[in-house]
C-alpha cells in the first residue's frame, strides 16, 4: 500500500533523510568564536568588565586558530580553500550583476537571483568576518599594552563595528534564504546535519576533539583569569588603571 504525507504515521515524519556535512570540531569552533566576539562586543565600553573583555579577545583568535590548523589537517570539506572558493564564487557573481545578463536574470528569474543574492550574501559575511577577526586581535592588544596612540583604540572600535556589521549582515541573510527555501540554514552549524538523501560530507563526528577544544578554552580563560587577578589585584583592575592610580597617588605627594 502506498503512503501519502496525510497518511503516514508521526514518527516516520521525523526519519526523514539527512547527511552529515559539519564535523564537531567546526562547530565548535564557529560557536566559541561567535560567542568570544558577542562578549567582547557587549565588554568593550566597560572599565570593570575590562578583564573578560580580553579574555573573550584571546579566546576569539584561539578559537580561530584552531578552525585554521582544523582546516589544514581535517576533512576536504572543511579545508581552508573553502573560504576562498567562497570567496571567488561571490566575486564573480558581482560581477556578472552588472552585466546584461545579470540585469535580464533579475528581470526574467526574479526568484532564482534573489535566492543566488541570499546564498552569496552569507558567503560574503563570512569571508569578511574571517578576515577581519584577526586584525581586531591584534589592535586589541596593542591597544591593552598600551603601545601606541588613541589612534589605535579608536582602529579597533572601528574593525569591531565592522565585524558586528558582518554578523548581523550573515543572521539577516541567513534568516531570509532559510525562509525563502522553508529550510533551516542554520541546522548543520547546530546539529552537524543537512536534509537530504546522500552521503556524509564529513565521515566521523570527532566529538570527542570537540569536547577537547572545548575543555581546553575553558582552562585558558579560568588560568588567565586567575594570573590577572594575581597579577593586578583582586579588584581585577588593568594596566590602564593601575597606572592611572599611581599618577594620582604621585599628585597627592606632590601636594
Amino acid at each position: 500500500m502506498t503512503h501519502t504525507a496525510s497518511t503516514l504515521p508521526a514518527g516516520a515524519a521525523a526519519a526523514m533523510p539527512s547527511r552529515r556535512v559539519k564535523d564537531a570540531p567546526t562547530r565548535a569552533a564557529h560557536w566559541w568564536i561567535a560567542g568570544s566576539f558577542l562578549v567582547a562586543y557587549i565588554t568593550g565600553d566597560s572599565e570593570s568588565w575590562r578583564l573578560w573583555h580580553v579574555i573573550a579577545g584571546y579566546s576569539m583568535l584561539l578559537a580561530l586558530g584552531f578552525r585554521i590548523l582544523w582546516g589544514l589537517a581535517g576533512p576536504k570539506s572543511v579545508g581552508l580553500s573553502i573560504w576562498g572558493r567562497r570567496l571567488g564564487a561571490s566575486l564573480r557573481w558581482l560581477r556578472e550583476q552588472f552585466s546584461a545578463r545579470g540585469l535580464q536574470g533579475w528581470t526574467t528569474q526574479p526568484g532564482a537571483q534573489l535566492r543566488q543574492a541570499m546564498t552569496q550574501g552569507i558567503s560574503l559575511s563570512i569571508v569578511v568576518l574571517i578576515a577581519a577577526l584577526p586584525w581586531i586581535g591584534l589592535s586589541g592588544y596593542i591597544t591593552y599594552q598600551e603601545l601606541t596612540g588613541e589612534w589605535m583604540g579608536e582602529l579597533h572600535e572601528l574593525l569591531g563595528n565592522l565585524a558586528l556589521f558582518a554578523v548581523l549582515l550573515h543572521l539577516g541573510v541567513l534568516l531570509v534564504a532559510s525562509l525563502l527555501r522553508s529550510q533551516n540554514l542554520a541546522r548543520p552549524m547546530i546539529g552537524g546535519s543537512q536534509s537530504g538523501a546522500g552521503p556524509d560530507l564529513v565521515p566521523h563526528n570527532r566529538a570527542w576533539l570537540a569536547l577537547l577544544f572545548s575543555a581546553a578554552m575553558v582552562a585558558f580563560a579560568g588560568w588567565y583569569w586567575q594570573d590577572a587577578r594575581s597579577t593586578l589585584g583582586n579588584e581585577g583592575a588593568t594596566p590602564a588603571t593601575l597606572q592611572a592610580g599611581a599618577l594620582h597617588d604621585d599628585g597627592d605627594r606632590d601636594d
